[in-house]
């Protein structure tokens, strides 16, 4: 079945209600459900298992479904009772999606990682580019309302058919407009899941370096998938990166997009 935004949480709650006795598959739904509650309040989620049926789940489920299967049913009446595990190991492949199109969250910003981050930045002034909604900017004033950072988006990502708004005050900028205007002002720069298909990271790292902005100390934190799903393949190429063990060590990683946290020059 095709992704459909309105009934992904629907068919998730029903398959829940259908595996409701089958704790370790119940409660796999029950953290994207609760993860799901706490984004729609505008709250940061906790950090997520990983989204997949493990061997020891479908042993479970199999048996389960045993169960349920008896002499006598006809193809239909057996399809019916299968077909649950065959949507939920669908659903949780497509969560990812699901938060992108509801809340405009492309990067999982969870609480343990908001901390690190929190830990991490120290204080410093910062600006964060290609914001999305703020949920990183969001999480860093839970923590201490006055934090100094600027969020800052384009907002050309946004679907047209949908309202989406931001949970935080984030300045409708372009990203190299961003870094040039608030570039004397900060001291890190934090840019998650840039886009894949355009060379405006590039661009934006050249900028950096050639307005010595890492010289005087200045950081720019990535998050994106290395030679993945995020950022050109130009920047990958050209960047300097390092893996920070403190914000790695609490970064989700829940899906089959791998995604991690670098710094980069």
């Amino acid at each position: 079945m095709a992704f459909n935004l309105e009934t992904y949480i629907p068919r998730l709650k029903a398959c829940r209600d259908y595996f409701a006795k089958l704790y370790s598959v119940s409660d796999l739904i029950d953290a994207l459900l609760f993860s799901d509650l706490a984004i729609s309040r505008q709250k940061l989620p906790d950090s997520l298992p990983e989204l997949a049926l493990s061997d020891s789940m479908m042993v479970d489920i199999q048996d389960f479904l045993s169960k349920q299967i008896t002499a006598g049913m006809s193809e239909l009446e057996i399809q019916q009772k299968v077909r649950p595990a065959e949507e939920l190991d669908q659903l949780l492949g497509d969560y990812r999606q699901y938060l992108i199109e509801r809340y405009g969250m492309f990067a999982y910003i969870a609480k343990p990682w908001i901390n690190d981050l929190y830990t991490y930045l120290d204080g410093r002034p910062a600006l964060e580019i290609m914001a999305g909604n703020g949920f990183l900017t969001a999480g860093l004033r839970q923590l201490q309302i006055d934090y100094p950072i600027t969020a800052t988006d384009n907002f050309d990502w946004k679907l047209m058919d949908r309202q989406m708004t931001p949970i935080t005050k984030v300045v409708k900028m372009d990203a190299s407009a961003a870094v040039e205007y608030y570039l004397k002002d900060v001291e890190v720069i934090v840019l998650s899941w840039s886009p894949q298909h355009a060379n405006s990271d590039w661009l934006i790292l050249n900028f950096l370096r050639v307005h010595h902005f890492f010289n005087r100390g200045g950081e720019l934190i990535v998050i994106g998938e290395k030679n993945g799903v995020t950022n050109s393949k130009k920047f990958w190429q050209q960047a300097q990166l390092s893996v920070p063990v403190l914000l790695n060590q609490n970064w989700p990683r829940f899906d089959l997009v791998k995604d991690q946290v670098f710094t980069v020059k």
